[in-house]
């Protein structure tokens, strides 16, 4: 994770699956992310979360890193949203 137009920094964590909803032709996808023993959140984010948003095929459209529920100044790194996509692809059945 990482401030746009800043140095990026990977973060290991594992995902899990909070909720699915419709919203006309999107499905929106919410994940809770929990950090790796050692690994820190950026000290700006308080509560990040996921949102993936997807077509209602399951194909993925955007990955969006929520602080509090709401988008923020932070955006995932390839790798993180590597991880990310396969997660939703493997254990959530869009």
């Amino acid at each position: 994770m990482m401030k746009y137009g800043a140095e990026h920094m990977e973060h290991k964590f594992t995902l899990s699956f909070i909720e699915s909803e419709v919203r006309g032709q999107w499905r929106d996808i919410y994940l809770r992310m929990h950090l790796e023993a050692g690994e820190a959140f950026p000290e700006e984010l308080t509560d990040p979360s996921i949102l993936v948003i997807c077509n209602l095929q399951g194909d993925i459209v955007q990955i969006v890193l929520h602080d509090e529920g709401c988008d923020c100044e932070f955006q995932f790194t390839y790798a993180e949203k590597a991880q990310i996509e396969n997660f939703v692809q493997e254990h959530v059945n869009v």
